[in-house]
């Protein structure tokens, strides 16, 4: 780790790990066996952007994270072995040297780039939520629990995507994602799709004062004023997203429908 009393290189360097996450490596990593390929999803050229095309795509971001979390993807970032030529090894990326502990074996620098990724993975879905550059202690187990949720073995595509759904949704709290047993999520009936499909060309604006507005009383399936949610900064981006699945939802039901 660099000196303490360089706080502002800290955060850089922090900053710049951050967006080495989402680029692409020249050579890239295949993951493991199991985890479907992403041949399909957007690659901007800048990491940044990579993740902003992904956002309110929960079934994307679960094939980023399977990536991120890949213990092979980790050991070839971390300089341990050149997947593209068996051989060699590969040349140390400047910013390893953030994570790996010389003394350390193989397998518990993987594990740590593990976490690492994850927590950086999760800050982009819930800002501010986890203090992972100190790192808080509390927090970082926090992070391995959801690691093991996440790879529980026969945890299912389904389950894995409805585990980062409600890392966007903040009125979801951290402690109950880790649950192996969560309480039902959030399930429209017939009635309710048919409402949201029938917005389905408005605006998320128009569709949030559409909603609100509806007689005999207001529709308002997550719990306060849409309009309210889709103007405050802070939970803007998580109410589209919630209404976004839902809109998927309406539509593989009532577009196929004669």
């Amino acid at each position: 780790m660099p000196p303490v009393g360089m706080q502002n290189s800290v955060e850089h360097l922090y900053e710049e790990f951050r967006h080495s996450l989402w680029e692409r490596p020249e050579n890239h990593v295949p993951l493991e066996k199991g985890v479907p390929n992403h041949s399909g999803l957007p690659e901007p050229a800048h990491g940044g952007k990579r993740w902003e095309s992904l956002e309110g795509k929960p079934e994307s971001q679960r094939v980023i994270l399977c990536e991120l979390l890949s213990e092979t993807s980790c050991a070839e970032w971390l300089g341990f072995n050149d997947l593209a030529r068996p051989d060699t090894k590969p040349p140390l990326r400047t910013l390893a040297g953030l994570i790996r502990e010389p003394g350390w074996t193989n397998a518990k620098n993987v594990q740590k780039l593990r976490m690492y990724r994850a927590a950086t993975f999760i800050d982009c879905l819930r800002p501010n939520a986890l203090d992972w550059e100190t790192p808080c202690i509390p927090d970082m187990e926090w992070v391995l629990e959801f690691i093991d949720v996440f790879t529980r073995p026969g945890i299912s595509i389904a389950e894995q995507t409805d585990l980062i759904d409600d890392l966007a949704r903040p009125r979801v709290p951290l402690e109950t994602i880790v649950r192996t047993a969560r309480g039902p999520r959030l399930v429209l009936s017939l009635s309710e799709l048919s409402s949201v499909y029938e917005t389905k060309d408005l605006s998320h604006e128009e569709r949030a004062i559409a909603w609100d507005s509806r007689s005999p009383r207001p529709f308002q399936p997550f719990g306060r004023s849409n309009l309210e949610m889709h103007r405050d900064k802070q939970l803007t981006h998580r109410w589209r997203t919630a209404v976004n699945h839902q809109l998927k939802k309406a539509r593989a039901l009532y577009d196929s429908d004669p």
